[in-house]
């Protein structure tokens, strides 16, 4: 957390800021024609700092949670105003960062530097799992594969977990030693953030030092991704939709620039180009989380650096929504 001073386990340079996660999650179908309103969503609350994001495209409705408390909103494309879905400090959840759903409809909540993944049913809003990652964490993002294996991330601590329900039961494991592969770690730094799959392979990204990485999921096996001498610092919440990455970057840092930018995917998705980004009038406020509709990105502004430094937010809090085919030339 703020105030860690990091010891080096390798010899990129820099420190990027702290940041929280989402990934979109897999859905069936699609919630019709209906697109996000343009003036975006409202997330209630005085000090509600939204953090993750997932969007259902089946019902056309989103969650977020809260990074102050704890609390999961819910939104819908065609409502200006997102309303409390599980209030603050239920189910013990006193704070939230990556969020995803699966076919099914289960919502996945990561539960920050409280080491925890609930997961939750949408249709009932019924716990239906707690689940544990290292002690010494920060359990950030979520994704769930199309074999209904879900992966997470942890900021603080080298390890990628896989979820899993068998027999009726969930369970959490360390799936991936990430000391023990080429990914560039920094001691007491944040780390891996957002995470998706792509197939057989997972995509995450370094917050710190701006690398995106492919692991195979058979084999996990970790390859650094080329990205043509163009970092992704603040990396956080993942999108990726045909042979186009959408990477959040957030603000923490004095001078990092808040953008979405987008890369054009080799198809083995081992290169990437920055062909694009997103910086709309306005600007974004430290964007955490994205998740795409049909022609539209649905962008969290969490105001999570406000919300570390102790400053006052500018409220209300907003989801934006940018017209995707509004992406401006790489700068």
């Amino acid at each position: 957390m703020s105030g860690i001073v990091p010891s080096r386990r390798s010899v990129v340079a820099g420190v990027a800021g702290m940041t929280l996660a989402a990934t979109i999650p897999a859905g069936r179908a699609s919630a019709g024609s209906v697109e996000p309103l343009a003036e975006g969503y409202v997330i209630p609350g005085e000090r509600a700092f939204p953090t993750g994001m997932a969007y259902d495209r089946r019902t056309g409705h989103f969650y977020v949670g809260s990074a102050e408390d704890g609390a999961l909103y819910r939104g819908h494309l065609t409502r200006p105003e997102a309303e409390v879905w599980s209030p603050k400090e239920q189910d013990s959840r006193r704070v939230t960062s990556g969020m995803t759903l699966d076919r099914d409809g289960r919502l996945y909540v990561g539960g920050a530097d409280t080491h925890t993944l609930r997961v939750y049913d949408t249709r009932t809003r019924r716990l239906l799992a707690t689940m544990n990652g290292a002690v010494s964490g920060f359990l950030n993002e979520i994704t769930v594969a199309d074999d209904g294996l879900a992966y997470a991330t942890d900021s603080y601590v080298p390890v990628i977990y896989r979820v899993a329900r068998e027999g009726g039961r969930w369970r959490i494991e360390h799936w991936l030693d990430v000391a023990a592969s080429p990914i560039d770690w920094v001691d007491g730094a944040v780390n891996l953030n957002g995470i998706l799959t792509a197939g057989r392979h997972l995509l995450t990204v370094n917050s710190n030092t701006g690398q995106l990485w492919r692991i195979d999921r058979h084999t996990r096996q970790a390859v650094q991704v080329d990205l043509g001498g163009h970092p992704l610092r603040n990396g956080d919440g993942l999108a990726l939709r045909g042979d186009l990455l959408y990477v959040v970057q957030g603000s923490y840092y004095e001078g990092a620039r808040p953008q979405v930018t987008v890369l054009t995917m080799a198809n083995d998705l081992s290169r990437g180009r920055y062909s694009a980004r997103y910086d709309p009038p306005g600007g974004f406020l430290h964007p955490s989380a994205i998740a795409l509709t049909a022609r539209h990105a649905l962008v969290v502004n969490s105001q999570y650096n406000r919300w570390r430094e102790g400053l006052p937010p500018v409220t209300p809090f907003r989801i934006s929504t940018v017209p995707l085919a509004g992406a401006q030339p790489p700068s």
